[in-house]
């Protein structure tokens, strides 16, 4: 697994700067955002598809 961060909301523009995950093979993630109080995992997910998971996730919260 290798870990990457958000910083200047580059990887995903619709979580915080602050968040950041672990990414293994088939994009199996370990998404923490301390932010929002969140360890998400999730598997075999498209790259592409992660912000828009984000929006979908954070819109439920509220």
């Amino acid at each position: 697994m290798n870990w990457y961060l958000n910083t200047d909301r580059k990887l995903w523009p619709s979580a915080p700067a602050s968040a950041w995950s672990h990414v293994g093979n088939g994009t199996n993630l370990i998404y923490c955002d301390p932010e929002h109080d969140l360890v998400v995992v999730l598997r075999w997910i498209d790259n592409d598809a992660i912000d828009g998971f984000l929006q979908r996730l954070f819109a439920a919260m509220h």
